[in-house]
């Protein structure tokens, strides 16, 4: 849940400059509730099809939040890669 802020506004601190539209306002509903599907599949309409450039550069911001770190898959192909190196070692060697 996003603590509110004194001003009463709801929105979470990266989206406070975002521009206020009917659109962006879903999108930030959306990824509020975890729902990051529709994020990806909405923002970039929302992009393509916005005339305020600020609209466009906000639905890109949102979708790019939804992407998965890249740290994590670097680590996780890494992870990967160790096992099927350690199964391999062990399938090929004599014990």
């Amino acid at each position: 849940m996003t603590e509110q802020a004194d001003n009463g506004d709801s929105r979470p601190p990266f989206a406070r400059q975002y521009p206020r539209t009917a659109e962006i306002d879903r999108l930030l509903r959306a990824f509020g509730r975890g729902d990051y599907a529709t994020v990806r599949l909405e923002a970039p309409k929302v992009a393509a099809e916005a005339t305020d450039p600020r609209v466009a550069a906000a639905a890109r911001d949102l979708r790019r939040r939804t992407l998965p770190d890249p740290m994590a898959l670097y680590l996780m192909g890494l992870a990967l890669a160790l096992l099927a190196f350690l199964s391999a070692w062990f399938f090929l060697h004599k014990h």
